[in-house]
């Protein structure tokens, strides 16, 4: 009896400190599976070693991580909010960049060279919607990878790569109408220009997000249900170079030359119209002040001139308040184009640096917030935010053009009519009307 004792003490003694030892790999597992760095790529970026153990549970299975660690991006709430939320952004994403690539394609007069930038970002945007948008918040949510072993290299690289493009091309589109604006009599891009400018934008963007298809990995915990797609760098310092990289290329350079380029080309605009403003009040004020002359007054014809003047005159004013409305509009549509990439991609870049140093969590302490619970919930709410670009992009570079709307109504109902080809939508009319 006391040997049967000795065994079943024994025995438990051996269970509670397998159980002590696997929660503590639990807690070490669960700051691993933390999330990724710009560009919300797979669910797992920290690294941290724990022995294998065998947790001995009720039912001598694995428990599900979030049934295990149950936190806020779990909620029914959150569940059902960011569910709605992110079929609207692959909706709208889809829908929109899809009409601007068949409308262009179907229209000649759109097919310019300054508008293959456009269609670059467009497609890369669909690229997004389809990978991004469906799979981050899954896996988020669920904490598991449900693709496999080839998906988890493929995914997260072909998500960084559209990222990359979509960042780069709006950076291409920003010089190209710097150029157009700034420099009219500069010698056009050929197709052949942009082709070879797009072919280095996909180089750059294949080249930058390489470390993804190699360092990304399948691993399973010990005690944890799935398996969860991280990855496995060497070490600390290369995981932590190569997110400055990340935020330098895909965050810092394309918003530095959106603003440089869109802060000149508003500049020359607004020089431009007060010019055109100026020489009509200056032709107004001449022709006036000849009319009212004293010997003018005593011409037979002095009434009919007069009236003639005073109805240019009306026409002129009604030019100049076209063009401060004109004004107006283009400074409202460049400075979107800036506080929209800016607004929407700065926080998620945040948040991802703000995981990737802080070991000890201080930044979410210091705000009362405990980094382990709502971190999931935060990097939703910072990616579906980043993700709304995709719907922001084809309205702010061709929906608010009056001629891309119109042109698509022709080609639905399809009595398509050739229309003048300077349109805002490859920006040749900022250059010609101002």
């Amino acid at each position: 009896m006391k040997r049967m004792l000795n065994y079943g003490t024994t025995k438990r003694m051996k269970t509670i400190v397998d159980i002590t030892f696997a929660s503590i790999c639990k807690r070490v597992i669960k700051r691993r599976i933390s999330h990724d760095r710009s560009l919300a790529l797979a669910s797992v970026t920290r690294k941290y070693r724990c022995a294998p153990l065998t947790i001995m549970s009720s039912h001598n299975g694995c428990d599900v991580y979030s049934q295990l660690y149950p936190d806020p991006s779990s909620s029914p709430l959150a569940i059902g909010t960011f569910t709605i939320l992110y079929a609207l952004i692959f909706l709208m994403g889809i829908i929109g960049n899809s009409a601007l690539i068949y409308v262009t394609l179907q229209n000649r007069t759109l097919q310019t060279v300054q508008n293959m930038f456009i269609l670059n970002l467009a497609a890369s945007d669909i690229v997004m919607c389809i990978l991004s948008v469906p799979v981050t918040p899954v896996t988020n949510i669920y904490k598991n990878w449900f693709f496999g072993a080839i998906l988890c290299r493929l995914i997260p690289y072909v998500q960084g790569v559209s990222v990359f493009i979509s960042t780069f091309s709006l950076g291409a589109i920003a010089l190209d109408r710097y150029i157009l604006v700034v420099h009219p009599h500069t010698r056009s891009l050929s197709k052949h220009g942009a082709m070879t400018v797009t072919t280095i934008l996909w180089t750059l963007s294949i080249f930058v997000t390489l470390p993804y298809a190699f360092f990304m990995t399948i691993e399973s915990y010990p005690g944890v249900c799935g398996e969860f797609c991280t990855e496995k760098w060497p070490n600390a310092s290369s995981r932590r170079a190569y997110t400055m990289v990340v935020l330098v290329a895909q965050f810092v350079i394309p918003f530095i030359v959106m603003a440089f380029c869109y802060a000149v080309i508003f500049a020359r605009l607004r020089t431009r119209a007060r010019l055109r403003l100026q020489r009509i009040n200056e032709r107004c004020s001449f022709v006036l002040e000849k009319t009212n002359s004293p010997s003018s007054m005593r011409h037979p014809a002095f009434k009919a001139v007069s009236s003639e003047i005073g109805d240019i005159c009306m026409t002129q004013e009604k030019v100049r308040h076209h063009l401060l409305k004109q004004t107006r509009r283009t400074t409202m549509i460049l400075v979107s184009m800036v506080l929209f990439f800016a607004l929407t991609w700065l926080p998620h870049n945040i948040v991802s640096l703000i995981i990737e140093y802080d070991e000890s969590n201080r930044f979410f302490r210091t705000f009362g917030i405990d980094n382990m619970s709502l971190s999931y919930l935060i990097n939703l709410f910072t990616h579906s935010v980043a993700m709304t670009n995709n719907i922001a992009n084809p309205v702010l570079y061709a929906w608010l053009n009056p001629t891309f709307r119109d042109l698509v109504i022709q080609t639905c109902c399809r009595r398509y009519q050739p229309i003048q080809r300077n349109n805002v939508y490859s920006l040749k009319s900022l250059r010609n009307e101002m």
